[in-house]
């Protein structure tokens, strides 16, 4: 028989012993004292976050003034004031310095949508009244789906000024597509895809050098396509009620992408810049019948009474006009002065009189850009619900555009709902995101100070849980470029 291993039972036995007080003590430690945080070479030991101790906003209009929310597997599991932190949680303290809000949802974007770089000129066609569909920027079976890149860098400029989905619209002119709903983080589309509301995007944009290339154009070819498209329907429904004795109706993707609209299970998501865009896309609605949301409206104050009374769905542009350059020299409370004294009536005498023409022209300037600003104001004034929209604006002008509207009337709660609970339910959302409850994605907004303070500071924001640290060289809310365009 082979010999017993040369150790002595005893000291077999003792180290036996201090085996298990080591594994004790090791199971008692924190994980972060077996792992390192942050290791991309580490598995992450646990999927629970909490933050305690912070100001926690869970919808526009309540406030828990200090409190936890825990949230496991990108769900939001507990919220108050007395919670119970898990074992394995990574825990956050806010040391009542850090407030926390639902992540912004950006009702309409090209986030996520590269600018198509070296376009050059566009192709001649032999008949430029009767282009091809897609010379004439006319693709709505396209999908933004195909053309998302989370590396794009408008993605993570848009997370660090704290929106965490969107509804992305593809880039073309007058129907590029269907838009799609993302979330704002993800190794590749797959994981930034979100199932639920994807309209058809549909613009005042013509084509170049083709037919339609204007406004008026663009009307009368949206409504042939969608009566050609209600032919075809009828069509296919005969054929596949009773296809004998009839020829199989032939396939085209062009006019089968309007049959959801046609059949009011898809919208219509209409980019209008003015009084005349709004006007029109709603005369499209009115004698066609589909499902709309209108998305802009930059000159939306001519338009306020129509856009209420008729109850479509609204997401006001984040752009605002630039300031005169004039103006920046010159203090807010003369400003304000030179604004007051603003008559539209004014008349100056004579030709010479040069310097009165000047503070009436510079009056004129800025009432009309105050009109921009205070649309929002007045849309909630008039008891529209809006949501917000950031296509065609950078990054790092939202936030002091969103403090501009605040200044001109609009209360921080309804500039919140924008963000927030309103354009979840724009986009048919409110079951996921859009505020801070117990079974809601976590997504949400870590911000040192109130979230529309000038020198408040985003410092983190989570999408579906995961945690994206704002830049040390981030300065006030917002300051993150580039451009979504």
């Amino acid at each position: 028989m082979p010999k017993e291993a040369a150790f002595p039972r005893s000291s077999r036995a003792g180290n036996s012993r201090g085996l298990l007080w080591l594994a004790a003590a090791l199971w008692l430690l924190p994980s972060e004292a077996l792992a390192q945080k942050n290791s991309p070479d580490i598995p992450v030991v646990s999927t629970v976050t909490a933050i305690q101790n912070a100001r926690i906003v869970p919808s526009p209009g309540q406030v828990i003034e200090s409190g936890t929310v825990v949230f496991r597997d990108g769900v939001i599991t507990a919220v108050g004031r007395r919670v119970d932190i898990p074992y394995d949680a990574h825990v956050i303290d806010g040391g009542d310095s850090l407030s926390v809000y639902a992540g912004f949802i950006d009702a309409l974007s090209h986030v996520g949508i590269p600018e198509p770089r070296n376009q050059g000129q566009p192709e001649s066609v032999p008949d430029r009244s009767n282009p091809p569909f897609e010379r004439a920027g006319i693709t709505p079976e396209a999908s933004a789906r195909t053309a998302l890149d989370p590396e794009d860098d408008a993605v993570e400029a848009m997370r660090h000024a704290g929106f965490t989905t969107a509804l992305v619209a593809p880039r073309g002119r007058m129907l590029p597509g269907q838009a799609t709903l993302a979330l704002l983080a993800g190794t590749d589309a797959s994981e930034m895809i979100l199932q639920g509301a994807e309209p058809m995007f549909f613009q005042f944009e013509g084509a170049q050098g083709v037919y339609p290339g204007t406004p008026m154009g663009v009307m009368s070819k949206f409504r042939q396509l969608y009566r050609e498209a209600d032919r075809r329907r009828k069509l296919e429904a005969m054929y596949s009620e009773d296809p004998s004795g009839l020829s199989k109706p032939p396939f085209d993707p062009v006019h089968e992408a309007f049959f959801p609209v046609i059949a009011g299970n898809r919208s219509v998501a209409i980019w209008a810049d003015d009084v005349l865009e709004i006007h029109r896309a709603m005369t499209l609605q009115e004698e066609l019948g589909f499902s709309m949301m209108l998305f802009g409206l930059e000159g939306g104050f001519d338009t306020l009474s129509n856009v209420a009374a008729s109850g479509v769905p609204v997401a006001l542009t984040l752009d605002l006009p630039d300031k005169p350059r004039w103006a920046a020299k010159v203090e807010a409370d003369s400003l304000q002065q030179i604004l007051d004294a603003y008559d539209d009536e004014t008349r100056t005498a004579t030709f010479r009189d040069v310097e009165a023409e000047q503070r009436n022209l510079e009056s004129r300037q800025l009432w009309s850009r105050a009109r921009y600003v205070g649309m929002a104001a007045a849309y909630h004034d008039a008891g529209v619900p809006f949501a917000f929209a950031s296509m065609g604006v950078d990054a790092k002008d939202i936030h002091a555009n969103l403090r501009e509207m605040i200044g001109e009337g609009l209360s921080s709660d309804a500039a919140l709902a924008a963000l927030t609970t309103n354009a979840a339910s724009m986009l048919g959302l409110s079951d996921r995101m859009g505020a801070i409850r117990t079974g809601m994605m976590a997504n949400l907004v870590v911000t040192h100070g109130s979230l529309f303070n000038e020198d408040t500071k985003i410092t983190m924001t989570f999408v579906n849980g995961h945690m994206f640290e704002a830049p040390a060289s981030t300065g006030r809310t917002g300051s993150n470029s580039p451009s979504d365009r």
